[in-house]
């Protein structure tokens, strides 16, 4: 392998990456339990910008390579496999990682590197959700009512399937724009965000099981505060703040209802936890609907950041 590396890096918080050339990484030995992999595909997740910015608390010190997980081969076997970067203190914009083995997943036959390397982000986000926080016990067994705030982004579409496969048997979808949340699959009841949040109708929902939140802020306190008393306990679970970082929530809504409050993330879930979870999770990533995704160059990182995700877009880097 060549001495150097080409990776993309900021090396302030909040300015647009840059294409540059690392130090590669060494070889590693056979018993050091490291695997070296040539990347393919890298996904431009929330989480990722977040972290390019400084501002998740995940992000790590200066200078920061961007990506938290990506698809490639293992070098010099060519296995295809899907790999994880949030834990190693690297990134996975590089054309050349080194990742712990417990970090690395072989992927089944027939998985698409570009589409794998878009969708395990938003689809671990419900995944874990559902498996680690919330207690599957407590569900009706003869199947409950998922509701999704956040339903059109790409998490909130594959969490409406995440939901579906994992036993629920009715979803709801909330989102300000209805064209998109219509077109949403495995989406049974639609609620559109009025404006103001708090004109929105949440009264004629019946009993709710689990809300997964992508959203936050001022409409989740309302949700919350008028969703009518019912009989069946009800599992709120805070996994994305679009709209806002905090909430101004009632004391009432928390005595009214059997209500139990968790987040999902890391941290809130442990990586032994995913893990365990990852097999199944990329077999049903694997056979989901594609989403749409556009491909860039990593050497053409610098223009292309700037660029947003057009309507429901996925942005995926090649080396």
């Amino acid at each position: 392998m060549s001495e150097t590396i080409n990776a993309a890096q900021v090396t302030s918080w909040g300015s647009p990456p840059t294409y540059t050339a690392l130090p590669a990484p060494p070889s590693p030995l056979p018993e050091s339990g490291v695997v070296q992999i040539r990347v393919l595909a890298t996904g431009v997740h929330q989480l990722v910008r977040s972290r390019a910015a400084g501002k998740h608390y995940t992000s790590g010190p200066l200078p920061h390579v961007l990506g938290v997980d990506g698809v490639g081969t293992t070098i010099p076997e060519g296995k295809l496999v899907y790999f994880i970067t949030l834990r190693t203190g690297g990134g996975s914009f590089a054309e050349v990682v080194n990742v712990p083995k417990s970090y690395v997943f072989d992927l089944p036959d027939g998985a698409k590197p570009e589409m794998v390397a878009a969708m395990v982000n938003p689809a671990m986000s419900s995944w874990m959700a559902l498996k680690t926080r919330v207690d599957l016990t407590q569900l009706p067994k003869e199947g409950w009512t998922a509701l999704i705030v956040g339903a059109t982004s790409a998490s909130g579409v594959i969490a409406a399937a995440t939901a579906r496969k994992l036993g629920a048997t009715r979803v709801i979808g909330v989102a300000r724009n209805a064209t998109k949340l219509a077109a949403v699959p495995n989406i049974d009841v639609q609620v559109i965000i009025g404006d103001p949040v708090t004109s929105t109708d949440f009264s004629q929902l019946g009993e709710v099981d689990v809300i997964l939140d992508y959203l936050y802020g001022p409409l989740v306190a309302h949700l919350l505060s008028t969703l009518p008393r019912q009989r069946r306990p009800l599992q709120y679970v805070q996994i994305g703040t679009v709209t806002g970082p905090d909430m101004a929530l009632p004391g009432a809504a928390l005595r009214s209802k059997n209500l139990t409050i968790r987040g999902a993330g890391p941290g809130a879930w442990g990586f032994d936890e995913l893990n365990n979870e990852l097999p199944e999770m990329l077999s049903f990533v694997v056979q989901a609907p594609p989403p749409k995704l556009r491909v860039e160059k990593l050497k053409d990182i610098e223009k292309a950041w700037g660029v947003m995700e057009n309507d429901g877009e996925r942005l995926v880097f090649t080396p």
